[in-house]
């Protein structure tokens, strides 16, 4: 399907389903919400061990919702309604947990470079490192120049994520295919599918846009902080007042055009089927 015509299919039914679409993913964002309250335990030392629970809770939880909320597209681009009791259907649960959870793990492997690379970052926070060995290595990194050490870690630790956004566009066909009843849809257009992800990225990127604008300041803010690393102590940023922008972001710029992102791939992979 050219990518014209998936813009157009996209349009046509994000513009019939407006509001349905919006409730959708603020029904995906509660239903993270709800595997995520068990974190508000780390807030109290004697009962942190209880924010683990978080990890089985997602895995019930979101990607059987993943999958649903692609069945709910897949009956949206037919006509059916975008909103419906399908997104929080237990039919068919084990199918959808397996292949949720295979998917996730698939997912993890996409993440490894990031999550390690998190892990030393909060061994470094909490002072398992120690701090004259960060400098040295910090200085040895920028050419004997802590600073052009410390840019360069940030850059480095930035680059971790782009394996993840990889994956997620290299994934995305897939639950799609499976609520199309043919998990092997995708196969031979892999690239295809990246490529609409990606073009969808594009509906994103006014909220990429204030997200940035907030972000500028942090890295700023984050960069000061580790130039007293020598000192023994590190104090992160806050973002302050530029937390309520970000949510006006979100609510404004994100929560609309998220549906049509993920409609997109939604249409590419049905043409695939027809």
């Amino acid at each position: 399907m050219k990518m014209s015509k998936v813009l157009g299919v996209s349009a046509r039914v994000y513009r019939e389903n407006f509001w349905q679409g919006a409730l959708c993913v603020l029904l995906q964002i509660v239903l993270r919400l709800m595997a995520a309250a068990p974190l508000l335990a780390l807030v109290t030392k004697e009962i942190q061990w209880v924010a683990l629970f978080s990890i089985p809770l997602y895995l019930l939880i979101v990607p059987v919702a993943r999958q649903n909320m692609a069945e709910a597209m897949q009956d949206a681009i037919a006509g059916g309604p975008l909103f419906s009791v399908k997104l929080i259907s237990c039919e068919n649960y084990g199918r959808k947990f397996l292949w949720g959870l295979r998917q996730a793990l698939l997912m993890l492997l996409w993440a490894a470079l990031f999550i390690a690379a998190t892990i030393v970052a909060y061994w470094a926070y909490a002072g398992e490192i120690d701090a004259f060995t960060l400098v040295r290595v910090l200085m040895n990194l920028g050419g004997g120049t802590f600073m052009n050490g410390i840019k360069l870690v940030l850059v480095i630790y930035a680059a971790t994520v782009l394996p993840i956004v990889i994956g997620c566009a290299f994934h995305s066909g897939a639950r799609h295919a499976v609520a199309l009843g043919d998990k092997k849809l995708i196969r031979g257009h892999r690239l295809g599918v990246v490529a609409v992800w990606l073009c969808g990225l594009v509906a994103l990127l006014p909220f990429f846009g204030a997200v940035a604008y907030v972000g500028m300041d942090f890295v700023s803010g984050l960069v000061s902080a580790l130039s007293n690393l020598g000192a023994g102590s590190i104090a992160l940023p806050s973002v302050g007042d530029k937390i309520y922008l970000l949510a006006a972001a979100f609510v404004v710029l994100l929560l609309p055009a998220l549906p049509f992102k993920q409609l997109m791939t939604a249409v590419y992979v049905r043409g695939l089927k027809e």
